[in-house]
């Protein structure tokens, strides 16, 4: 017997040409030789150069390298079968006519626009509406029968065919364009695909639930959509590439939090699809949107992302900033809505709320914190039990607050005040035991009875230096340190007579403000004046501090002062400065304040100083000229 095999005999050879594709050269040799695909590959034949030779279908390797070279390169990709678009046919009807040859480019994934002619590719015939199959008999009909040169595609985008050029170039193996950018710089054929099936289908917010799974993937009515947003995005990188993201973001608020929670696979899969070191770009402009975009928390657990990630966020969770802040979040939620720092909060679809701050915003928000001190901590540094502190926190500091309308919300005491009162007698010699005829302010607030209109004058005494300390004693804290002689002290002690005549009620804020009671207490009642309750003297309710009537004072003016001043009447003098644009605070209707009042603001008092000038004291107003009083 003969061992050697018995080749085919094959009537017509034609050469396969340079930029020719596995199946359509395979079809167009069938063709040739009157018979079909599946019969040249039941006798062996394969696209290669090894079965191409034994054939006698390529010339000499001398005489034509690029060719060879052409069908190794094509060879080798086969076994990478993800690439190829092996169910569907596609083709560009301009190129056929004018080469009758099929394209290898048209045989691969995504490769959705002719880049020659810029227009799209053609997988459908118009004479049947069917897809183009590769069983046809003929390379150039369609296996209805209709001339597929005669079909007329449409225009494609820019980007598209800039896209399906690149592809073209990575599957012949040719030169590329030495300008292109990350990321598609340094990606081979199969992971320009990949980058191309993960960009164009996750980053869709109209995709479904598993949107890397195309159906079809080789139809160009699956395909086109696809590559089109991918061309869009990365060719305007990295800006399109984030703004996806956001879109994505914006879509998702109110359904998971989290990364995987609200993006999903389109999170998960670029750093397990894409995980090779050639997508190094795309993992780092994603962190950067991460940084600047992502309205969600970033954990130290996720070690796919860089662990600078995690000082660059520029939003992070409110849990996080009122640790760095050493604030509760129930304190952070307050100064949200005092407006000193920017926040956003997402409620999920279970109810959990998820609360998320600007990270740039916190040291602002520090040195805002900085400037005042709790409760506990200014107790602390005074030296002052509790009860002691809470009977004085208002006495001692008229611009204390409570953060919050209910009475039981913790107080907020200025920190200049606090420390104001710690830096008095601090160049005084420190003692660890008072002399016979000393006391310490410790040992009198414990074994004296000073009462908190006491402690509250023996602060002032000091602060007006009519009372001296002589020393501070080491074992205590911040006013309890002071030491003074002892008859010294018990002789002030007895010349304060009267501790609440700095506290006036509601008749003295009227006889102060030559007003009816009502009208002093509405503007207690309003806020106007802050008052405070004595709870260490029993039957005495509320108090206005003397330092709240000079406040309001330099704050607001009366409408008599005016009247005054313009030498006019108070209801004139009401109208006037009415005219001239300025709002009574005073209210109107019932229970409105009779006493009438405006906020003492430069503009207003540059109007008075003005009409107070003009016309010899005689103004104008409503067209009425006011006489009712003579000029001073």
């Amino acid at each position: 017997m003969n061992d050697f095999p018995i080749e085919p005999s094959l009537l017509v050879r034609p050469a396969p040409g340079r930029h020719e594709g596995p199946r359509g050269y395979l079809l167009r040799l069938a063709e040739a030789n009157c018979t079909s695909v599946q019969d040249l590959e039941a006798t062996g034949l394969r696209f290669g150069v090894a079965s191409f030779q034994r054939h006698v279908l390529l010339p000499d390797p001398k005489l034509y390298p690029d060719l060879h070279q052409h069908v190794a390169r094509m060879e080798s990709l086969l076994a990478k079968g993800r690439i190829w678009n092996s169910k569907f046919a596609r083709f560009c009807p301009h190129c056929l006519a004018e080469d009758p040859r099929w394209r290898a480019a048209w045989e691969i994934l995504f490769h959705d626009v002719c880049p020659e002619h810029g227009v799209w590719l053609v997988d459908q015939c118009n004479s049947c509406g069917k897809p183009i199959k590769w069983g046809r008999e003929y390379l150039l009909r369609c296996q209805c029968g209709s001339d597929l040169r005669q079909e007329q595609p449409g225009l494609a985008p820019e980007n598209a065919r800039r896209l399906s050029e690149l592809l073209e170039l990575r599957l012949l193996g040719t030169e590329e364009s030495a300008d292109l950018s990350e990321p598609l710089a340094g990606l081979d054929l199969e992971q320009t695909q990949r980058l191309i099936r993960y960009v164009g289908s996750y980053l869709d917010p109209a995709a479904g639930a598993k949107p890397l799974k195309l159906r079809n993937a080789g139809r160009m009515n699956a395909s086109w959509p696809v590559s089109s947003l991918a061309a869009e995005i990365l060719f305007q990188w990295p800006l399109s590439f984030k703004a996806a993201f956001s879109t994505i973001q914006e879509f998702s608020v109110g359904v998971k939090t989290g990364l995987n929670g609200m993006l999903g696979q389109a999170h998960l899969y670029l750093y397990r699809g894409l995980h090779d070191k050639a997508f190094a770009p795309v993992h780092q402009a994603f962190q950067e949107w991460v940084a600047e975009f992502w309205k969600g928390g970033v954990a130290k657990r996720n070690r796919r992302l860089a662990a600078a990630l995690l000082d660059r966020v520029v939003w992070i969770p409110g849990k996080v900033a009122a640790d760095k802040l050493r604030i509760s979040t129930k304190r952070l939620r307050s100064l949200i809505q005092e407006g000193l720092i920017e926040a956003q909060e997402t409620i999920s679809s279970t109810g959990r709320r998820f609360l998320v701050v600007r990270n740039d915003g916190l040291d602002q928000l520090e040195l805002h914190l900085a400037a005042e001190m709790d409760f506990a901590t200014a107790m602390k540094a005074l030296g002052l039990c509790k009860v002691r502190m809470q009977q004085l926190v208002r006495l001692l500091f008229p611009n204390a607050r409570r953060l919050g309308a209910h009475p039981r919300a913790p107080w907020i005491i200025p920190r200049d005040e606090v420390e104001a009162l710690l830096a008095i007698g601090s160049a005084l010699p420190v003692l660890s035991v008072p002399e016979e005829n000393q006391v310490s302010v410790a040992h009198a607030l414990r074994y004296w009875s000073f009462s908190s209109d006491e402690v509250v004058e023996l602060v002032r005494a000091v602060k007006s230096e009519k009372l001296v300390p002589a020393a501070l004693l080491n074992s205590a804290r911040g006013i309890a340190r002071w030491v003074f002689d002892a008859n010294q002290l018990k002789s002030w002690q007895r010349g304060v007579k009267n501790p609440l005549r700095d506290w006036l009620a509601n008749e003295d804020i009227a006889r102060r403000f030559e007003c009816r009671k009502t009208d002093a207490y509405w503007l207690v009642s309003n806020h106007f004046l802050e008052a405070s309750r004595l709870r260490v003297h029993q039957r005495i309710g509320s108090r206005v501090h003397r330092t709240e009537i000079d406040r309001f004072l330099q704050r607001y003016i009366f409408v008599a002062e005016i009247a005054e001043l313009l030498g006019m009447s108070s209801a004139n003098a009401r109208r006037l400065v009415e005219a001239q644009g300025f709002l009574s605070l005073s209210g109107t209707g019932p229970g409105c304040c009779h006493k009438a009042f405006f906020e003492r603001t430069e503009q207003l008092m540059a109007v008075l100083e003005n009409l107070r000038h003009s016309k010899g004291g005689q103004m104008e107003f409503g067209g009425v000229m006011d006489r009712s009083r003579p000029n001073k």
